[in-house]
This record gives C-alpha cells, sequence and structure tokens, in this order.
C-alpha cells in the first residue's frame, strides 16, 4: 500500500447527475483532513452507431463543463481541483484511474440500486472491486455531517477479513475521536459463533490498546445480517458504516445484486467506506497512515 505522502489526492467520479456537487462536497471534508488535492474525473463511453464527429461534440462539452466544475471547486474551498477525462467503460476506469494517481481515497457519490441505475453507472459495488488497496467513501444524497464522522457502525461476521477493518477503524479514530459501534453477527451454529466471537475479542483488544471508544452490540438474528447493520445504523444514527467488500462479484451476482450493495444503498443513505479484501490475512497497520 502507498504511504500517505505518495497518494496524490481525493478522486471523484462525476456524472453531472444532481448528486455530484454532493460527491464533491464530502471530497471537499476529506481534502482537507488529508490535506489533499482533488479530481474529478469524468468518463466518457462511445455509443455503437455515434459518429466520430457526435461524440467529438460530446467530449468537448464535457470537457468545459467538468473545467468550469473544477474552478467552481477550487474557489468555494480553495483547494486546488483537478479535470480528468477518460474515455471508457466507466466500471473499470475509476478503479483503474484511482490505481494510477494513486489515489488517496475514492468519493464516489451514487443513486443507491434502483432500476436502471442498477445495470449502469451507479452499480457502486462492481466499481469498489476494481480500486485495488484504494478505499472508497461511497455517498448519496446525505450532506457531509458537519460535526465530522461521529459514530462508526463496525460489523462483525465469522469471517477472518472482518478483522481487516480494524486498522482503519483505529486510523479514522485518530482524525475523527468516533465511537464506535461493534455489531456481532447472530449465529446459531456453534462452530460459527465461536468465529464470531474469536473476531470479536481481536476488536476490542485492537480498539482498547489504542484508546478507541466502542460498545457491543449483537445483532438479532431474525433477518440477513446485511439487512440487520442498515436497520441497526439507522437506529442509533451512524454517520458512517465500515465494510470490507468482496474482491470479485459474479455475474450472477451483478444481475441479482448482492448483500454488500444493499448496505452501500442503504435507505437512509448514511455513506460507507468500503476496503477491499486484502490478499494477506496479516492485519497490518495501513501503509498510507506510516
Amino acid at each position: 500500500m502507498k504511504s500517505l505522502s505518495e497518494t496524490k489526492g481525493i478522486l471523484v467520479p462525476v456524472d453531472f447527475s444532481a448528486l455530484t456537487e454532493n460527491g464533491i462536497s464530502h471530497a471537499i471534508a476529506m481534502a482537507r483532513i488529508f490535506n489533499k488535492p482533488i479530481y474529478l474525473l469524468h468518463v466518457l463511453h462511445k455509443r455503437v452507431f455515434e459518429t466520430d464527429h457526435t461524440f467529438i461534440l460530446e467530449k468537448e462539452e464535457a470537457s468545459a463543463r467538468l473545467e468550469n466544475m473544477a474552478e467552481d471547486t477550487f474557489s468555494k474551498s480553495g483547494i486546488e481541483t483537478t479535470a480528468l477525462i477518460k474515455t471508457g467503460n466507466v466500471f473499470e476506469l475509476i478503479g483503474k484511474t484511482a490505481q494510477e494517481l494513486p489515489a488517496t481515497m475514492v468519493v464516489m457519490p451514487t443513486h443507491g440500486i434502483r432500476g436502471i441505475q442498477y445495470i449502469v453507472g451507479s452499480h457502486a459495488f462492481k466499481v469498489i472491486s476494481t480500486g485495488g488497496e484504494i478505499p472508497f467513501l461511497v455517498v448519496q444524497e446525505r450532506p457531509a455531517p458537519e460535526l465530522g464522522i461521529r459514530k462508526v457502525v463496525l460489523p462483525f461476521s465469522f469471517e477472518a477479513e472482518s478483522r481487516q477493518k480494524l486498522t482503519w477503524a483505529v486510523e479514522l479514530n485518530k482524525l475523527f475521536n468516533c465511537d464506535f459501534l461493534i455489531l456481532a453477527e447472530n449465529e446459531s451454529d456453534e462452530f460459527i459463533a465461536q468465529k464470531v466471537q474469536i473476531n470479536i475479542d481481536y476488536a476490542r483488544r485492537m480498539l482498547d490498546k489504542n484508546k478507541c471508544r466502542y460498545t457491543l452490540h449483537n445483532a438479532i438474528g431474525k433477518d440477513n445480517f446485511y439487512h440487520e447493520i442498515v436497520r441497526f445504523s439507522i437506529a442509533h444514527n451512524a454517520d458512517l458504516i465500515m465494510l470490507m467488500s468482496e474482491e470479485e462479484i459474479s455475474m450472477a451476482e451483478y444481475f441479482t445484486g448482492s448483500d454488500e450493495q444493499e448496505v452501500i444503498a442503504n435507505a437512509a443513505q448514511i455513506p460507507v467506506f468500503c476496503i477491499n479484501t486484502f490478499q494477506s490475512s496479516r492485519i497490518a497497520r495501513p501503509a498510507m497512515f506510516q
């Protein structure tokens, strides 16, 4: 992983929708915290029957709009902002661009998983899976909290990968001095329940060691765990949900939806901090904070 000094800034995918402005607002908040510039990225896709002339005109128009947006962002925030125009597959180019910069993080506005947006521009999880080690902050219409990130939900299942979010949690706590709400998955199987408890015990030791404030909660177990994560986060007025995303998504999940995507596109529009699963099971401090 890149160190903070090696990363170039906050990347924001822009589609000129109504959500773009809110995504930039969240990016401004992150850019100030990390003392980094902002990069606005718009991806163009040439349609099958589109002429070269029409595409060139479309690209020129998009470039002008993006440059104006970058200038406006700098004007209102004082943060250096660069416009990037690329052509290709939006699902691939966001993650690829994030790694090429390399970005400190990606702040990605999404419309949630609804209707045609589920298959095109708002299928956030498919984009996140291409980002490698770059974390994604997925936001909807909910504005950035004025008091910063105060309450963070940390879901824990039986999977060992659940622990990996702790490294980021500890570092985010140094920035926001937040309260963590640990939510343990409810498992009826004794063997699996023991694995969940092992992860919870590990989390407690790590958070105690780093003097983080936290409370422990158990999922009710009457519904899908990811649905419970959303309901729990709403009930506790959370500012952020931390989630480990899968490394890959099958074609079947792409069309039917995965549980993680239900959290990302939650109806309460709580921002979700997504980290791709590390290849190594070693729980190490993120290099960007070293």
